[in-house]
């Protein structure tokens, strides 16, 4: 019974947000997840404390709409995007290729820049500005970031998430990082052809899909080979090196390209690799500001708004609002977003950490549902990765849910003889795949996109992304067969 309580949040998100919508969702889990939060035993202290930790993360995630929407808005209203959606027309007629190259490699490219979420808050726009659907948009750029979140910004989920916590040495993570990308490109295949077909449901049969192909093998060819050297640059080098390739390939011949309109964008890149590339720059913006024991619960919470792409935005916003001699700084839709986004986000984002610190006076959910997986036995591979998905839905990060699941995924792995590397990276795979259901980064971006709709981007992106993690599982549990 305690099992099927400590699960209640998690199926009442899904079941709810499908059927009712994510506004009714997150209320009626929020009430129950309170509910359970002092069944569990732990006392108001530590409620106002996770609530408190609710709101740092929330200001967090609306730092950085915030700051996407005012960039783009700002670009909108001085004629930027109309010419950045026309500065490939001339790269390859396919309107459908130039949708999936930005799709891809913008994807991957800020995900590894960046992290927290900032994908999702930049490329919906630019596909939405080549004329494609805002809930197409969104919905596909969450998936393919559920793909490229594997190493998060350069390499965090597995360094921090895994290798600090759990105390891996430098060949495990390294085997770890391969065993991840070879699944997660094996995986992305499935993802791929799912992605084909939420497309040609809205714009017909795709044409190029040959070529489509050939662009993911650009991008998951060098993630792989850098993911045995250096994951943390498996990203980032992984994105480039596709957006290179693919102007080679699909260029027109006699044909040239406006970059121009695009140097907000490489400015906003270069602001947001800079402090990954200078370490007294990197260890300054690491300023953080503590709450150590919030409400007398002993609950510490923290926020670093220096380390968050809203300062990128922003500086670059007011860039391209001077050069361009913008007369206004357009600020009421941005901040008009970010307060109407305020209801939904918030009370997911409580849900998650009442799960996290229930646990005063015995394990908390989280490690309930954990320990109940665990009971699975022979069949525990297969679903790993759903523990990484579940961590990744519950807590909208790729390195939290290793943080909270990890080291119980390597308990369970040495206690049933299985190896600890493939399962951790079946953790990890599933830990980034879930990004592309985590209600945290579909509300932040569909905000931004200007989607109120919040269910369809779900119900497009669950089936792909629990089937992906089925397949990861079964491969996993393959790959311990053979090599049993």
């Amino acid at each position: 019974m305690i099992y099927l309580l400590a699960l209640l949040p998690i199926l009442l998100l899904v079941v709810v947000s499908l059927t009712k919508g994510v506004k009714a969702a997150v209320l009626v889990g929020w009430v129950v997840t309170t509910i359970l939060f002092f069944y569990w035993g732990a006392g108001l202290n530590h409620y106002l404390g996770a609530l408190a930790v609710s709101l740092l993360t929330t200001v967090n995630i609306l730092l950085i709409v915030l700051g996407a929407v005012f960039l783009y808005t700002i670009m909108q209203h001085t004629g930027l995007i109309g010419q950045l959606t026309h500065s490939l027309d001339q790269l390859h007629p396919s309107k459908e290729l130039r949708f999936f190259l930005l799709a891809i490699g913008l994807t991957a490219f800020f995900e590894g820049v960046a992290g927290f979420g900032t994908p999702g808050a930049i490329v919906p726009l630019i596909l939405i500005a080549l004329g494609f659907e805002a809930v197409l948009s969104v919905s596909v750029v969450l998936l393919f970031d559920g793909l490229f979140a594997l190493f998060g910004a350069v390499g965090t989920p597995i360094l921090i998430g895994l290798q600090l916590p759990l105390g891996l040495s430098a060949a495990e993570v390294q085997t770890i990082g391969i065993t991840a990308a070879g699944l997660i490109s094996l995986v992305g295949l499935l993802v791929l052809g799912l992605v084909f077909r939420l497309v040609g449901r809205q714009h017909g049969a795709l044409k190029n899909r040959r070529q489509v192909l050939v662009l993911y093998a650009f991008i998951i060819v060098p993630f792989c080979a850098l993911a045995w050297l250096a994951p943390e640059l498996a990203t980032v080098f992984g994105a480039l090196l596709m957006l290179g390739l693919a102007v080679l390939y699909l260029r027109q011949r006699g044909t040239s390209i406006n970059l121009w309109p695009w140097l907000p964008y490489a400015a906003l890149a270069l602001l947001l690799l800079l402090p990954k590339l200078l370490a007294p720059l990197r260890l300054w913006l690491g300023w953080e500001l503590v709450f150590a024991d919030m409400f007398g619960s002993g609950i510490r919470g923290s926020l670093k708004p220096l380390q968050s792409p809203f300062l990128p935005f922003v500086a670059v916003g007011l860039g391209v609002a001077y050069f361009r001699h913008s007369p206004s700084l357009h600020l009421r839709e941005p901040l008009g977003k970010m307060v109407s986004v305020f209801g939904v986000l918030f009370p997911s984002v409580a849900i998650a950490q009442l799960m996290i610190y229930s646990g005063v006076q015995q394990p908390s959910m989280v490690k309930y549902i954990a320990e109940l997986l665990s009971r699975l036995g022979p069949a525990y591979p297969v679903l790993a990765p759903f523990i990484g998905v579940m961590g990744a839905f519950i807590t909208g990060s790729t390195t939290i849910s290793n943080l909270v699941f990890g080291a119980s995924q390597q308990h369970t792995a040495a206690s049933l003889g299985l190896s600890t590397t493939v399962v951790l990276a079946l953790q990890l795979v599933g830990a980034s795949l879930g990004n592309a259901i985590c209600l945290f980064n579909i509300i932040a971006a569909a905000s931004v996109a200007g989607i109120k709709n919040y269910k369809t981007i779900l119900a497009n992106n669950l089936v792909p992304t629990l089937l992906a993690a089925l397949l990861a599982g079964l491969l996993g549990m393959a790959w311990l067969l053979i090599s049993a």
